[in-house]
């Protein structure tokens, strides 16, 4: 949050009230947690704030559904740590009263419950000294092979 001023913050924090969307799918035995605000893509500069503010999430582009209707920008946040480490601190914090507010709240208590409890998350091998991720048995994937030859 060191890029964003006082008054960016909560402005962030209203406008989230107002568009952003707070998402949990299921995907076979997994489940996936979204931040997203949508916009018309006349206010891509918007969604370039957002972003730039945050420091995560992307930009993503949709063609207009209907000739009438303008072509679609959306800011999207989806990376678990993203989501647990930053949206979640930023949306206690700055996020008013509302009836948005509510729905992160039920949001967040089932994001932080999966995150805890069945995230699968990159750990670094158990063995001193090892900076390597951990592929199998806590063990990176040079240690595991050493262990299995003997």
């Amino acid at each position: 949050m060191q890029r964003a001023t006082d008054a960016l913050v909560w402005w962030i924090g209203g406008f989230v009230a107002a568009e952003g969307c707070f998402s949990a799918t299921e995907i076979g035995a997994h489940r996936r947690f979204t931040f997203q605000v949508g916009l018309g893509a006349s206010d891509t500069s918007v969604c370039e704030t957002l972003q730039e503010a945050l420091g995560i999430g992307r930009l993503v582009t949709y063609e207009r559904r209907r000739a009438h209707y303008d072509d679609e920008i959306a800011f999207v946040v989806t990376r678990m740590r993203d989501l647990v480490e930053v949206i979640v601190p930023f949306m206690d914090a700055h996020l008013p009263d509302s009836y948005k507010k509510i729905q992160y709240e039920t949001w967040r208590e089932e994001l932080i419950s999966y995150w805890t409890n069945k995230a699968r998350r990159r750990r670094p091998c158990r063995l001193d000294r090892c900076s390597l991720t951990a592929v199998a048995h806590g063990l990176c994937r040079a240690h595991l092979w050493s262990e299995m030859g003997r």
